[in-house]
C-alpha cells in the first residue's frame, strides 16, 4: 500500500486542561481517521473508485449489521483449499511414497468427485474441475485423471473483487476477536479468545531469509489446527444447528515506517548520538 508522508495532526477542539495533550475523546478521533485512511488507500489499491467509496459509504450508514458478501465470494475457494489439504494427507488419496496419486475424475471410492462432492457439494463437478486447475497447481492428466503437482495453497488470480473478499473476511475475524476480548476479558479473562502478537526490528536485506525460515513452521503449525478443527466438528445435520464458525491466520507483516509500527527506536537513537571516541596519540619518547 503505498502512503504518502503526510499526516493530519490532532486538531485543537479537545485538549486536556493545561497540558496541552489531546484528550482521550480526540486521541481516538485520530486513531479512527488513521483506520479510515488506511482502509481508503487500501480500497483504492483494489481498485475501488472515490464514487464507489462514497456509495459503499453512505449505503453502510443504514445498516445495522454488516452484509456477507464477502463470505459468498470466498466460499468456493476455501472449499479447494480443503479439496487439497484432504488429497495431501488423507491414505486414500496418497500413493506408496505418501505423496498425492493421481485421481479418477469421477466415480465413487478415492476419486475427485468424492472430494468434491464432500467440500464443495452444491457445484457441478465440472466446474470444480475447472476452478481447482485455475486457483491451484492441478492438471487434468489423458484418462479422465486428475493430478495434484505442487502445494496445496490456493491462489487468489487477478479478481480483484476475491482479493478484497479475503481481506474483509480476515479484518471482519480480527475485529470480532478483538471486540469480544475488550468485552469479556476484564471480567472473565479465562474466556478471551487468542491474540499474540510478536513485533521485532531486523535487517531490511533479512526479510526475505527470515520468511523463508518462518514459512515452514507456520505450515506445520496450521496443519496441527486444521486437526484439531477437524475432530471438533459436528458430525450430523441435528449438531450442525449449533455449529459456529472458527478461524486461525497467521501473518507476516513489514512496516518500514518504526514509528507506525509502535516499534522503540531509542537504542537506534542512542547508537547515532554515541559520540565516537578518539584514538589516543602514542606518547613519544625522549
Amino acid at each position: 500500500m503505498r502512503r504518502s508522508s503526510k499526516t493530519v495532526p490532532p486538531t485543537d477542539s479537545a485538549r486536556t486542561r493545561g497540558t496541552g495533550k489531546p484528550s482521550v475523546t480526540q486521541t481516538a478521533e485520530d486513531l479512527a481517521v488513521e483506520l479510515y485512511t488506511l482502509v481508503r488507500l487500501a480500497l483504492g489499491e483494489l481498485g475501488v473508485t472515490r464514487a464507489q467509496q462514497l456509495r459503499a459509504l453512505a449505503r453502510s450508514r443504514r445498516l445495522k449489521s454488516p452484509p456477507s458478501v464477502s463470505g459468498r465470494t470466498v466460499r468456493a475457494g476455501l472449499g479447494v483449499g480443503s479439496i487439497l489439504l484432504e488429497w495431501s494427507r488423507r491414505a486414500p488419496y496418497l500413493d506408496s511414497d505418501g505423496k498425492p496419486r493421481v485421481l479418477s475424475i469421477a466415480g465413487s471410492g478415492a476419486t475427485f468427485e468424492s472430494l468434491a462432492r464432500r467440500f464443495l457439494p452444491h457445484m457441478p463437478l465440472k466446474e470444480v474441475v475447472a476452478l481447482a486447475c485455475e486457483k491451484s497447481e492441478v492438471v487434468i492428466r489423458p484418462g479422465n485423471r486428475i493430478a495434484l503437482l505442487g502445494s496445496i495453497l490456493v491462489k487468489l488470480g487477478d479478481s480483484r473483487e476475491m482479493y478484497l473478499a479475503h481481506a474483509i473476511r480476515q479484518i471482519d475475524q480480527l475485529l470480532q476477536t478483538l471486540l469480544h476480548n475488550r468485552r469479556v476479558v476484564r471480567n472473565n479473562p479465562e474466556r478471551g479468545r487468542m491474540e499474540r502478537v510478536v513485533i521485532g526490528v531486523i535487517s531490511r536485506a533479512n526479510f526475505r531469509s527470515f520468511m523463508d525460515e518462518l514459512r515452514p513452521q507456520i505450515y506445520d503449525l496450521l496443519l496441527g489446527v486444521d486437526s484439531s478443527i477437524e475432530r471438533n466438528q459436528p458430525k450430523s445435520a441435528r449438531s450442525m444447528r449449533d455449529a459456529t464458525a472458527v478461524s486461525v491466520s497467521v501473518y507476516a507483516g513489514q512496516e518500514d515506517d518504526l514509528e507506525r509500527a509502535g516499534v522503540d527506536t531509542s537504542f537506534v537513537t542512542l547508537a547515532e548520538r554515541r559520540p565516537k571516541l578518539k584514538k589516543r596519540a602514542k606518547a613519544s619518547g625522549p
